[in-house]
């Protein structure tokens, strides 16, 4: 299992990014070379945290979950995202690992610049 962060930074209150974050789809399709990796997920917002879990329920992944996370800022907010992951083919850890890390830091960055 690997575990990675992602931070990026909005312009909206972390209220508003938060009430984004809680409308994103359930089901995700992320480019990857040359393919698609997908997955559906189960979400559990908690509106005074401003922060929103999930868990893979179907996908490529043999185990994928994470937090969504908006956090103040004086020029709006930071919205970290801490996603812990097994693409599940121990032999390839080492090669796929920073591939799929990359891969997810540029979905969630598109997500967040799409606020």
């Amino acid at each position: 299992m690997r575990t990675i962060q992602v931070a990026a930074r909005s312009a909206l209150s972390a209220d508003a990014a938060f009430d984004r974050i809680r409308q994103f789809e359930d089901e995700w399709t992320v480019p990857f070379r040359g393919r698609s990796i997908n997955w559906r997920q189960r979400c559990e917002p908690a509106p005074s945290e401003r922060r929103v879990s999930f868990t893979q329920t179907v996908g490529d992944f043999r185990s994928l979950s994470g937090v969504w996370r908006a956090t103040p800022t004086p020029q709006g907010c930071e919205v970290l995202v801490e996603l812990t992951y097994d693409v599940g083919v121990p032999i390839y850890d080492r090669i796929l690992d920073p591939l799929v890390e990359r891969v997810l830091a540029r979905a969630v960055r598109t997500a967040v610049a799409g606020f």
